[in-house]
């Protein structure tokens, strides 16, 4: 799945450069956004959804823009199954309004539902933004000399050195020791997720767990494989599937799988 996201917005780089555009991924913020500059200098920040066959995946909470934390001002569907690769651009406001417009009807065939879990984007949601390089500030016409695949590449593998770099600087940093609280009978876990340390408090009581420290710091979930899913979504910028029992462990030397701990 990172693979596939990696090179859709890759390709997506490549294409606005060569529209006389220019692009940077900001990879530090969550699902890992493109910052465009178009050919009179404007800017806007631009989600990149890819496929290479089915849907799309989008979050059902992407039918609130209050919860895109980029910022986006567009999204860009790269369909990498088809050669050559097909784009479609689309303002986020109407990918929000098109999502929530389905997510209302499925929550009101289950009472009970809540937004969260992928939301799936067919090709007929966005067909009618196909080549819209307009909306980005582009040139419809592209000229392959400004970024060959070369320069693509090369670029490619200065993301992943970046990468293992920040990995292995976060691995270096001195794991402060959380004191305990006598009054908390809940279990401390603890995961690792791309480079990154979360720690929660499960109740297993309520199967309730609050994150503590790391990503998403502050927040509850009603069982464990929510949190897993919540905390692996928001970094990869993709809908992950985790489960709980072996994402977390037992926040002790012997660091025991959550699930195994439960038996």
């Amino acid at each position: 799945m990172h693979d596939t996201a990696g090179r859709g917005i890759q390709a997506f780089i490549s294409e606005v450069i060569q529209r006389g555009g220019r692009a940077e991924r900001l990879e530090h913020l969550p699902r890992n956004p493109v910052q465009v500059w178009g050919v009179d200098g404007d800017n806007c920040i631009v989600r990149v959804r890819t496929k290479i066959d089915g849907d799309w995946q989008a979050r059902r909470q992407d039918a609130l823009p209050d919860t895109d934390d980029t910022g986006s001002q567009f999204w860009v569907f790269v369909d990498l199954g088809s050669d050559p690769a097909e784009y479609f651009v689309l303002p986020s406001d109407e990918v929000a309004a098109g999502i929530a417009a389905e997510v209302d009807l499925w929550m009101a065939d289950g009472p009970g539902r809540t937004l969260t879990g992928s939301h799936a984007v067919p090709l007929s949601s966005v067909a009618h933004g196909k080549d819209r390089w307009d909306l980005l500030g582009l040139t419809p016409a592209k000229d392959t000399t400004r970024y060959t695949d070369d320069d693509a590449a090369e670029a490619e593998q200065e993301r992943l050195a970046r990468n293992r770099a920040r990995k292995t600087n976060a691995g270096k940093v001195r794991e402060v020791a959380e004191p305990e609280v006598v009054e908390d009978l809940r279990l401390p876990v603890v995961a690792d997720r791309d480079g990154y340390r979360v720690k929660g408090r499960f109740d297993p009581v309520t199967r309730a767990l609050e994150i503590t420290a790391g990503p998403m710091e502050g927040r509850r979930f009603p069982d464990p494989t929510t949190a897993a899913i919540a905390i692996a979504s928001y970094l990869s910028g993709d809908t992950e599937t985790c489960d709980g029992d072996t994402f977390w462990r037992l926040d002790q030397p012997e660091s025991t799988p959550l699930g195994l701990h439960l038996g």
